[in-house]
This record gives structure tokens, sequence and C-alpha cells, in this order.
């Protein structure tokens, strides 16, 4: 069969076709030679860049469209990735770069920039693009959103955390009225022997003096510790031993120690490896356990708490707060970390403490789940990943 070249109808119908298709595509399309002058422009390449089409034909493209950096700087042209292509004749792919209008103004652009080949010989590139200021405008309203929402996150969690003071800030003041009493005991009683002429009466005075400022420091110490605890930045992550953060959580809820009516307990893990967490935040977690632990107990007979920790095979630490209340309802048990989800009846608190503890414990890639006991209340555990202090340098 013998082959016939196209027949000149056949060529211009093909040109007719080809000049309808570049028309019709919503992405901006125009080819270059191998010395970057616009051989073709498509309509929504013009319309893009607010040049006609006898202004970008035979001029370079690059000092057109492409001559600056988003923050302003010259593009120099041998690092644009558009020429690159009719260089090494590689495709370019970029979606962090702009357009330049005739007006002066910029649009975010994606691009591809696809060699030219004719016989073996590069001989150009054709490039699509298309504006994509519409999906970087949703992006950064998204990026501000989650920004809202963790500003959110971090206010609650200030809130909570003076809620939680705020119910124990009796307790408190009883505590700090130990200390200034036994100080206003002690100065008074170094003023009636500093009176008398007796050298051993004095050098007794100097003895109260000293319990007077051990008694400033311990009260100054109570006031450091309930303004860190509520301040709403949270401090960096350090390796921390988890049994001392339980133990300073619980002194902050129990300053004067616990009602006599409840019976309280510690079993902590000896030997357990310091751990990389937020202190801060832990605290509050043992906090709200705590607290919740001592309001569920009340008018409970017989009510005890118990704090523990352990090592499990997996090397996660676990945390444990049982008391034998009067437990949880089934109502409960599915929604128990949500927020504003109380465990303490209608009108009574928040909603917020649990779900936040969830927040917490997640952030330090942990777990946390409450269990029925077996002779009555109930037990909430949170885990915590141990990480070798050495392998999180080295990380």
């Amino acid at each position: 069969m013998k082959l016939t070249q196209p027949s000149a109808q056949n060529e211009k119908t093909f040109r007719r076709q080809r000049d309808l298709i570049l028309a019709a595509t919503g992405d901006g399309i125009y080819g270059i030679n191998t010395d970057g002058k616009t051989m073709f422009v498509n309509p929504a390449a013009a319309k893009m860049s607010g040049f006609a089409d006898e202004e970008m034909l035979g001029l370079s493209q690059h000092e057109l469209m492409h001559h600056t950096h988003p923050d302003g700087t010259p593009y120099p042209v041998h690092e644009c990735p558009i020429y690159a292509a009719f260089r090494d004749g590689k495709v370019h792919r970029c979606s962090d770069e702009v357009f330049w209008r005739k007006d002066g103004t910029s649009f975010p652009v994606e691009y591809v920039s696809t060699p030219i080949w004719d016989e073996g010989k590069l001989v150009g590139a054709v490039v699509s693009f298309r504006d994509i200021s519409e999906r970087k405008a949703a992006e950064t309203a998204l990026e501000q959103s989650k920004q809202r929402e963790r500003d959110l996150q971090s206010d609650l969690h200030h809130v909570s955390r003076l809620s939680a003071m705020g119910e124990v800030a009796s307790a408190m003041a009883h505590e700090l009225n130990q200390p200034l009493t036994a100080m206003m005991n002690y100065v008074q009683a170094s003023r009636r022997l500093l009176d008398t002429e007796d050298q051993g009466a004095k050098d007794k005075a100097i003895g109260y003096m000293d319990r007077a400022i051990e008694q400033a420091s311990r009260a100054g110490g109570i006031i450091r510790s309930l303004r860190k605890f509520v301040e709403k930045e949270d401090a960096d992550r350090t390796f921390e031993c988890i049994n001392t953060i339980i133990e300073e959580a619980v002194a902050l809820i129990l300053p004067g120690g616990t009602d006599t009516s409840i019976r309280f307990e510690t079993a902590l893990a000896a030997d357990l490896p310091h751990i990389l967490v937020d202190k801060i935040r832990l605290q509050q977690v043992v906090v709200n356990l705590v607290r919740n632990a001592l309001e569920a107990l009340h008018g409970t007979k017989d009510a005890s708490i118990e704090i523990s920790t352990t090592l499990d095979s997996k090397d996660m630490i676990e945390v444990c707060v049982s008391d034998n209340g009067p437990g949880l309802s089934d109502a409960l048990k599915g929604k128990l970390f949500q927020s504003f989800v109380s465990t303490k009846g209608e009108g009574k608190g928040m909603g917020v403490g649990l779900s936040i503890c969830r927040t917490i414990v997640e952030e330090h890639e942990g777990k946390i789940f409450a269990l029925d006991n077996t002779d009555g209340g109930v037990t909430f555990c949170f885990t915590l990943p141990t990480r070798p202090e050495q392998e999180t340098q080295d990380a």
C-alpha cells in the first residue's frame, strides 16, 4: 500500500483543531525555543498574564513573566527550571513560584516545563501553568483555622487549670496559714527574747529567727508551685521522674493532707526511667484525675484513693488513679473523654477535664482509659512511652 503525504486541506484542519484545543483549555500554555523566545501562547496564558499575544511572541518569556522571585529578589535566567527543560531534556515541575503580570503584580503558579524534541534534537519547551491563588488562600485560611484551634485548646487548658486551683483554694489557704502562723510566733518570741539582757536568750532568738526564715521559704515554695501550675505558657519538654511529678501534683491538690475520712495511698514503682515530658501538663492530668476521685468519694464509707506507677513489658510507664467510689454509669462510659461530658452530674463541672487529659496524654504518644474495679469504684490509667535520654539527644 502506498502512503501519501497529508493534503493541504488536512494540514489546515489539523492546525485548526490544535488551535481550538489550545484556546479551550483553562491552563495557560506557551512554547519557547532554545533561546527562550516565545513561539506561541494560548488565550488563557495571555489572559492570566495581562499581555496581548503580540506583546509576548518573539520575546524572552523569562524577562516578561518569570524575572523575580516571590520575595522580590531577581531570578537569574540560568537558574530558571523552565529554561532548564530545553537544556537538559528533562521535565521540570514547580508549585511554589510566581509569574508576573503586565501590571507588575504577581500570582502564585504551579507549572510543568516539558522539552520539545524534533528528530532527536532539543528545539525548545512547552510550558503549562495554572493560577493557584484560590488554593493558596484556602491553605492559608486552613492554617489560620488550625492556629485558632491550637490557641483555643491552649486557653481551654489554662481555664481548666484555673478551675482546678479554684476548687482547692481553701486548702491552699489552710496550708499557707500554717507557715505564716509559725513565722509570726517565732518573730514574736524572738522579739521578747531580744528585750532581755540574757546572752543565752539572744542566742535562742537567733534560732527562732532561722526557723522563721525556713517557714517563709516554705510559704514561698507553696506560692511558686501554685503560680507555675496556673501559668498559661507551658514549659519545654524535659526529662523528668514521673513519681516526682505525681508527688508534686498531689501536694498541690492535697496541700494540708487529705481528708481524714479518705485513705490516700501511693504505690510508686522504684527505678523508673526518666521520660521526656511537659511536666506542667502531666501535673494537670494527675490533678484532674485525683480531684475527680475525691469528688466521686463524697459520702462514701471507708473511702480510699490509690495512685500507682508500673513499667510494663512494652516499656510503657502506666500511671493509675483508683478509687472505691460509686463507679461510672453505662451512659458515661462510651463518651467519657469527649468534651463537655461531666462525671459530676448535671450542672456540676465544666465537662472538659477528662477531654483535656486525653489531649495531653496523646500529645505524649500515650493512651488514657478507665476500668471498673471488681470491688467497686473506677481506675483511670494513662500510659507514657519511655525513651532513653541518649537516644533522644542523638535524634
